[in-house]
């Protein structure tokens, strides 16, 4: 049997049967393997009996055999039945053939015949791989795009094989390195080493990437881009110690090791390898990687990228210590940027005032080398700088903060216990007025100290210290113990800031007063002159009941803290204790009747105030109530310093005063007075409410307030004097003494 037959007999077992049990080919032919395996003689090999199908198996070893032979005659298939040859012919499958319709992917042929068009004849299915390996030696290989590949540390690149213009292989990705040990090396080192995309534990690894980021970091902190070594630079750095032949990750790693047996330092680059040539390490001073503030130290993070909110310095500040650090430290950034700073803080004053420090630049850094980094705000050190520098009067508020760059801004990250971010920004009066009750509850939520006690009644605890150290998640926070009023006992906790231990102390010691006087204070309350009387005055502000209680802490409050409010030993309070019971009796006496004066004025003042009032005397009105509400409210006696509730009276006479002569045609020295008057007392609100939120205290801000008071006295109702001099350059004087925040 010929080639042809056995080809077209194997792809079809109908066809070959019946070709077998023709009787002339029956007598002619033996068996078609002998021919197959090259024996001549057919009587060597017995005819075996032939099963109806043959074995995919055997099918294919026959098509292989073949195929070694008939290379040239391969072809895959393009259109129809039309299949794209070696060295670009074109033909088609016979019609007779039984492959005509199933039409294989990949044939061989054993003729090619042209009549109208090249016809394969007598042809079987193949698959490309045995083209191949078969043709190993007339296949023609190509490879591009090389590349490195981190996950199996091998350069990789993309192979294409063809056997005479026959493309077998499209794209296959090959390992490089045997290939082109040079260029794969070459990769190797740009991308493993010199751009550090390699998976490795290797010391030297981890120093030279050490090293990276701190390059980075200067680049952030300085906020530029040219300080890291080009990959070209660092390519040489490995090129001259790793040898040829060395292209892949385990090759490497094994040449390593015993590299460094001889030289452990081998492939350790130094700073100076890392940085550009000609660029110079930025000095640590000038941007610090921490903040310290009173042992408590925050880590600084700084980032180069304009589009980021978190662009410039970032302060990451657990959530217990937020109420602990100053803001004013901040103001100042680092040293770095400083200079930076004050030219933007000046170019964004008033031009009248702008134009007395050109050229800026310089002013700036006269400014910079002035004033003493961190001591203090910079806007009112460099305000009270420029003003002295100018010969002019400058006010911090000048500075218009909310036009400088972010990142002459700090921004601040806020965290909570397990260290997830839990608030950030650029104002941090406004992080703290948002998490005011978060702050208060982390701080609460501290590991309990032995300094922390429960119903107390008695001040048997010894004396209280300043604050107390408390070590949480690797930093050192400041808790200050404070003495809480629990209304039947009074307990011992940590607070968030002297501010709020001083106010809380404050309460606790009364409420210890109070349980170890309860006798004496409850016979006092059943002794309480014209109460109804009060009580009837006080009714369009509060109860009763609540006027009572308010009074009679007063009460406590004055005897007990006549000459200042400051307590923390034991010896203090039983001197404070001793010396206000013997003024328990007085103070009460004189206490209400202050009281009993107070809201009778206030009562007269209330009824005039709340008739309705021509336009042109609207703003006056809205004033006088205004300050009415804000002198005569629930709890006024225990809140108003004991050294101004005495003034309260003459407070409320001068506004009564003040409405007679607004009644007798004096609204336009009224609204002179209040043109003066009114922005001292807005910006005391704002500030007032301002330290609110952030459980902050401030006394020169206190002491403002009831100046106000006593220039409203001095505009409005002369003739009753004030308790103290006061004008409104000495409010404005003392108005810069108040933090901004």
């Amino acid at each position: 049997m010929s080639a042809p037959l056995v080809l077209n007999a194997l792809h079809s077992p109908t066809q070959w049967q019946t070709r077998m049990s023709a009787p002339p080919l029956s007598n002619a032919l033996h068996s078609p393997f002998p021919l197959i395996a090259g024996v001549s003689s057919p009587s060597i090999i017995p005819m075996p009996r032939l099963p109806e199908e043959i074995s995919l198996a055997k099918s294919e070893a026959i098509h292989r055999a073949l195929l070694t032979g008939l290379l040239a005659n391969v072809g895959v298939k393009a259109e129809a039945h039309e299949y794209n040859g070696t060295r670009g012919t074109k033909f088609n499958i016979f019609p007779g053939s039984s492959l005509f319709k199933r039409s294989p992917q990949w044939v061989t042929a054993a003729e090619l015949v042209e009549t109208t068009r090249l016809y394969a004849r007598t042809v079987a299915p193949v698959r490309p791989e045995w083209v191949e390996r078969l043709g190993a030696h007339l296949v023609k290989r190509t490879y591009s795009e090389p590349l490195w590949q981190p996950e199996t540390a091998h350069v990789m690149a993309t192979e294409k094989v063809s056997l005479h213009s026959l493309v077998l292989v499209a794209a296959r990705r090959v390992h490089y390195g045997p290939i082109d040990p040079r260029t794969s090396r070459e990769i190797f080192i740009q991308h493993a080493l010199a751009e550090g995309e390699f998976h490795t534990v290797a010391p030297f690894f981890r120093h030279n990437m050490a090293l990276h980021a701190e390059v980075e970091r200067m680049e952030a902190k300085a906020r530029r881009k040219d300080l890291m070594s080009d990959v070209t630079d660092r390519f040489k750095f490995f090129d001259a110690r790793v040898p040829d032949g060395i292209y892949n990750g385990p090759l490497f790693e094994r040449w390593r090791k015993e590299a460094e047996k001889e030289k452990p330092q081998l492939l350790f680059m130094s700073l100076s390898d890392m940085l550009a040539p000609g660029a110079d390490a930025v000095p640590a001073g000038l941007y610090p990687d921490e903040i310290a503030l009173d042992g408590l130290k925050l880590p600084l993070d700084y980032r180069f990228d304009t589009g980021s909110p978190a662009d410039g310095m970032t302060v990451t500040i657990p959530i217990a210590a937020l109420g602990q650090i100053p803001a004013e430290r901040f103001e100042w950034l680092a040293p770095g940027y400083l200079p930076d700073k004050i030219e933007e803080l000046i170019r964004s004053l008033p031009k009248e005032l702008r134009k007395s420090f050109i050229p800026i630049a310089d002013a700036a850094r006269e400014a910079a080398a002035t004033l003493t980094f961190g001591v203090g705000s910079l806007y009112d050190g460099l305000a009270l700088f420029l003003g002295k520098r100018a010969g002019v009067k400058i006010l911090p508020d000048a500075f218009n903060i909310e036009d400088l760059p972010p990142y002459l801004r700090m921004n601040f990250r806020v965290i909570d216990a397990a260290g997830k971010q839990i608030a950030m920004g650029r104002d941090l009066a406004q992080i703290r007025a948002d998490l005011q009750i978060e702050v208060r509850s982390s701080f609460a939520n501290l590991p309990r100290s032995e300094h922390d006690r429960d119903n107390l009644a008695h001040w048997d605890f010894g004396d209280l210290p300043e604050r107390i150290a408390v070590h949480r998640h690797g930093m050192t926070l400041w808790g200050y113990p404070a003495l809480i009023d629990r209304g039947t006992s009074a307990s011992i906790r940590l607070l968030e800031s002297p501010e709020a231990a001083r106010e809380a102390t404050r309460g606790g010691a009364r409420r210890l007063f109070m349980l170890q006087l309860q006798k004496e204070i409850d016979q006092l309350a059943r002794r309480i002159e014209n109460l109804d009387r009060m009580c009837l005055n006080f009714a369009t502000v509060g109860s009763c009941d609540e006027l009572k209680r308010d009074l009679m802490s007063a009460i406590v409050g004055h005897a007990l803290f006549h000459d200042g409010d400051d307590v923390r030993t034991q010896a203090e309070f039983i001197r404070r204790a001793t010396d206000g019971w013997r003024r328990l009796s007085v103070t009460a006496g004189e206490l209400t009747e202050l009281t009993s004066q107070t809201l009778a004025e206030y009562q007269a003042l209330h009824r005039e105030l709340s008739r309705a009032y021509p336009p042109l005397m609207q703003p006056a009105a809205r004033d006088l109530r205004d300050q009415l509400a804000n002198l005569v409210y629930r709890g006024f006696l225990s809140q108003t310093p004991n050294a101004w509730i005495k003034h309260v009276p003459r407070y409320l006479k001068a506004m009564g005063v003040r409405l007679r002569k607004l009644n007798n045609a004096g609204l336009t020295r009224d609204t002179q007075a209040l043109q003066q008057v009114a922005p001292l007392w807005e910006n005391y609100k704002a500030r007032a409410q301002a330290f609110k939120r952030l459980g902050k205290y401030d006394a020169n801000l206190v002491h403002f307030r009831w100046l106000v008071e006593e220039l409203r006295v001095s505009l409005f109702a002369q003739e009753l004097k004030t308790a103290t001099p006061v004008s409104v350059q000495r409010l404005e004087k003392l108005w810069e003494q108040i933090p901004s925040r």
